[in-house]
């Protein structure tokens, strides 16, 4: 399988997977059976197992037929690591707090593998942030995010994502995006955005809006 990453916001609970990343995941990933799910934070519980059980089930429902499933703690050991991610077929970085997702990867040393690693990799909201070359955290005080937070993100991808984007959240563009976008461009996907990319730089919309922020103007990528 050669290099290739999925970004997303989420997944529609009444819709699951959907069916256009239905489609591309069934062609693509039709024969992988080792999947490392990275949790949103600092490691197991029972929140993450429920989303795990839930994506696992929704990957055999399209018949990838998911055989040995691992989440990553951080108490693993680099041993243990090394040979779980030799061993898999897709790397799974989940939703949840994103900067206490990169800490957890931080610490757990294996930023540079998920970077290299040829095979699958999906980033979901927090995990498709971190995925980035430069990532940023955007504030959002419901979600105890204080104040924006941008820095070197794990580079397996060529661009800065912004998941849950909202066009008219005119106050979060003047306010944060604007700013950044002086500095590098971002991309703005929305709730119902999949993307594939291919190779770190090669994207191609398999559903949903995609937005370009560059130097404090936004647009839409046809």
């Amino acid at each position: 399988m050669k290099k290739i990453t999925y970004i997303f916001s989420g997944f529609s609970v009444e819709e699951h997977f959907g069916k256009e990343v239905s489609r591309v995941f069934q062609k693509d990933l039709k024969d992988c059976k080792n999947i490392i799910f990275i949790p949103g934070g600092m490691g197991k519980n029972s929140k993450t197992d429920k989303y795990v059980n839930t994506d696992v089930e929704w990957f055999r429902e399209i018949g990838i037929d998911i055989e040995n499933v691992d989440i990553f703690d951080v108490n693993m050991n680099e041993e243990t690591l090394e040979e779980k991610i030799n061993n898999a077929d897709i790397i799974f970085l989940m939703g949840g707090d994103t900067i206490r997702q990169f800490e957890f990867i931080s610490k757990l040393n294996i930023s540079e593998k998920i970077k290299e690693f040829q095979g699958a990799v999906i980033g979901v909201s927090a995990g498709a942030i971190n995925l980035g070359k430069i990532s940023i955290c955007s504030k959002d005080i419901d979600d105890g995010v204080e104040n924006t937070k941008i820095y070197y993100g794990i580079g397996r991808i060529d661009y800065t994502f912004e998941p849950h984007f909202e066009i008219n959240n005119g106050e979060l563009l003047k306010s944060e995006l604007f700013p950044a976008s002086n500095k590098f461009k971002i991309y703005g996907i929305t709730n119902n955005t999949a993307l594939k990319v291919s190779n770190e730089k090669e994207i191609d919309i398999i559903k949903g809006d995609l937005y370009i922020i560059n130097n404090s103007e936004v647009n839409i990528i046809k």
